[in-house]
């Protein structure tokens, strides 16, 4: 490993004692660890561009210091204790520049400041998290994902090692994706509509970027979903929250902003996030309608519709009309495990060149080697045995936390949406703050996701609080000790 040290060769302190001074004060400044293995002399002479002697007096006058020792056959090493910071501080000279007159302060972007906000501290170990939306891992056919990875490699390895020029995504992979599309989710696409992105969450931001200027406004539902709201408002839109009831978002109340530009309108028909209702057929072609006239976009967000227990498939928006106005989003991420960072976009023809270039702008390209591992395990027809599978968990865990949560709270929980989808809202009829009930909660060692309301559109129930519940990847017996936990946090 080489070592970066700051030597200025015109400088009048000789090069040996630059040398000295940069790598004591790495050692005492905690740069250079204790027990971290240092470069051989005759490496970092070289690094540096010095003679070997140079280098050997000053790791011989740091070893009689006490800052380095020689272990034989291994090198040179940063010694485990170190002799008192203060003991040598006469000999390091350090230059210290004057000053500047005036210094002007560095500026973010209205972007910048717009997304500048602190990010959620890590989870401790040992919290039951109901607020992970993630697929239960330990499930996955990891050897069977093996198989495929070993065997993509020996026979493609070095072109997978390789950039790409198939920025929309892989061929194959477009073509398997488009046919799953059209007979699961009764979607009207060919292969050149779809754009392979990083995950559904960069599909609605290159969506976002790509459709919204600041003077325009961006449908939500209301209560919605926390990253939507915060990448449209990234982009300076404002935020037109939208209420849902149980036949999913109100279009009616959506046609009475026909003062304002509405460019996108963002809607999780299938198992509305976080209710969990779908968008009535009625509502749906009035959404169609709506959106045709006022020449929006509908960005419908299919995240987890696979999973609907002892309920029929939903079609989708985007196949209801021809050319209908949507921006299908999806994802394998939640379906299969979060690391793999692969969803996609199905857009009308007319977008598909704008799309495939914000692509490579963002990130020239998704993971290749996923791609094509992916690609094998939907056209051998693994995705489908493993969402039956799926199903059948997810549907019995989901059935042992609403018995669990009724069990303890009787009448005073009512649990909403379809059974479907890998998580549901609660409400619980307490008398404790959202804020109390969260700390509380989390006090007794579970974890919540708190309700999002966008634009301050949240409404007020005194003496009710609502949670998101998620269950996908917890296990039958945590789930019900998060119902105990949450039960002596809430009614004690």
């Amino acid at each position: 490993m080489e070592v970066a040290l700051n030597l200025d060769p015109i400088s009048r302190i000789a090069l040996y004692r630059q040398i000295y001074d940069g790598l004591r004060g790495g050692i005492v400044g905690g740069r250079f660890e204790a027990g971290a293995k240092l470069p051989a002399s005759r490496a970092l002479a070289t690094s540096l561009g010095v003679s070997r002697i140079t280098v050997t007096e000053c790791y011989d006058r740091l070893i009689s210091e006490g800052y380095l020792e020689t272990r034989r056959g291994s090198g040179t090493f940063v010694c485990s204790l170190l002799p008192e910071t203060d003991m040598y501080a006469s000999s390091v000279t350090v230059e210290i520049d004057p000053e500047p007159q005036s210094s002007a302060p560095i500026r973010l972007s209205a972007y910048g400041d717009l997304i500048n906000a602190p990010i959620r501290p890590p989870i401790p170990p040992g919290i039951i998290r109901l607020d992970s939306h993630g697929p239960d891992v330990a499930s996955f056919p990891r050897k069977l994902w093996t198989r495929l990875l070993v065997r993509r490699m020996q026979e493609d390895g070095l072109n997978l090692l390789q950039y790409t020029q198939e920025f929309s995504g892989n061929t194959d992979l477009r073509v398997a994706v488009a046919h799953y599309l059209r007979m699961s989710r009764a979607v009207v696409c060919d292969p050149s509509q779809i754009i392979i992105t990083s995950g559904s969450q960069q599909a609605i931001y290159l969506a976002a970027r790509i459709f919204l200027d600041p003077s325009d406004f961006a449908a939500i539902e209301a209560p919605g979903y926390r990253f939507a709201g915060r990448i449209f408002s990234s982009q300076g839109a404002t935020l037109l929250p939208i209420p849902v009831d149980r036949n999913g978002m109100q279009v009616s109340q959506l046609k009475r902003h026909a003062d304002k530009t509405v460019k996108l309108v963002y809607v999780t028909p299938s198992h509305q996030y976080p209710r969990g209702v779908s968008l009535s057929i009625p509502r749906r072609m009035d959404l169609l309608a709506w959106a045709k006239q006022a020449g929006a976009l509908i960005l419908e967000d299919d995240y987890d519709s696979e999973y609907r227990y002892n309920e029929r498939p939903l079609p989708s928006i985007q196949g209801m009309v021809p050319d209908a106005p949507v921006l299908y989003v999806g994802t394998f991420s939640k379906l299969l495990f979060p690391t793999l960072r692969l969803g996609y976009l199905v857009v009308p023809r007319a977008f598909q060149n704008v799309f495939t270039g914000a692509k490579l702008l963002c990130d020239l390209q998704s993971s290749s080697i996923d791609q094509r591992i992916l690609t094998d395990f939907l056209t051998e027809g693994h995705l489908e045995p493993y969402v039956r599978k799926m199903r059948i968990i997810y549907g019995n865990r989901r059935a042992v936390l609403v018995e669990s949560l009724q069990k303890h709270f009787g009448r005073r929980v009512t649990i909403y949406g379809d059974h479907a989808g890998m998580h549901f809202l609660a409400d619980f009829q307490i008398d404790l703050s959202e804020t109390e009930a969260f700390d509380r909660a989390l006090a007794a060692g579970v974890r919540l996701e708190r309700v999002y309301w966008p634009a301050c559109s949240e409404v007020e129930r005194p003496g009710h609080v609502q949670f998101v519940f998620t269950f996908a990847a917890r296990s039958e017996e945590e789930l019900v000790l998060a119902a105990e936990k949450l039960a002596r946090a809430f009614l004690s």
